[in-house]
């Protein structure tokens, strides 16, 4: 077996495997980042369960805060196959924005625990053909986002608080989009977005 210092990563070929051992505490997120940085290509790194996926990525994180790197992770249902309950609202958000991210990331590392990758994911095409994109000076009518939106679910609410929320109240509209930190407020003149924030 070869052993390499993460700092310098072996030269890789698609063919190639390599065994890279000795590496202790938070070394293997050095590297994986310093890996991912040389190949100039997207990484996937597979955890045992979800505890160790979370702190591999506030790791990988840390060491490619500077360098431009894009750390990405595909967060577990925390949910058995059979059980009756849904997912939390946060964990359908954060795995949407993660599966919406991947066709735009060309250099990244994208952690998955195992129980996650063995799962079935929903196509791209569908993805995209149920994404909201927006721009001020945009024709906007609400009642048909409404629609749209009562239909994929999201609920009607005075106030918007969580994910998967909207309010509608005169010529303004707030949404907390699946896939989002922060809510959106949508404000219209007369049939167009005339601005489009966070709050």
């Amino acid at each position: 077996m070869n052993l390499f210092s993460p700092l310098s990563p072996p030269e890789l070929t698609k063919s190639q495997r390599i065994t890279w051992g000795q590496l202790h505490g938070c070394a293997p997120a050095l590297a994986i980042v310093e890996a991912t940085l040389k190949q100039q290509n997207f990484s996937l790194v597979i955890t045992s369960n979800t505890s160790s996926a979370i702190a591999l990525e506030n790791e990988l994180e840390f060491f490619a805060a500077e360098t431009g790197l894009k750390i990405l992770h595909l967060a577990d249902w925390e949910t058995l196959p059979y059980d009756s309950i849904s997912p939390h609202q946060d964990i359908i958000s954060e795995r949407l924005f993660t599966l919406y991210q991947l066709p735009l990331t060309q250099q990244g590392v994208l952690v998955v625990p195992i129980t996650s990758l063995l799962q079935r994911l929903m196509p791209q095409s569908y993805l995209v053909a149920n994404s909201l994109i927006v721009n001020v000076g945009d024709k906007f009518n609400p009642q048909n986002l409404r629609q749209q939106l009562e239909r994929a679910g999201y609920r009607a609410v005075d106030t918007v608080y969580e994910h998967g929320e909207f309010a509608v109240r005169g010529s303004l509209m707030d949404i907390f989009p699946m896939g989002n930190e922060s809510p959106y407020r949508i404000e219209l003149f007369d049939d167009e977005i005339e601005s489009l924030r966070t709050f």
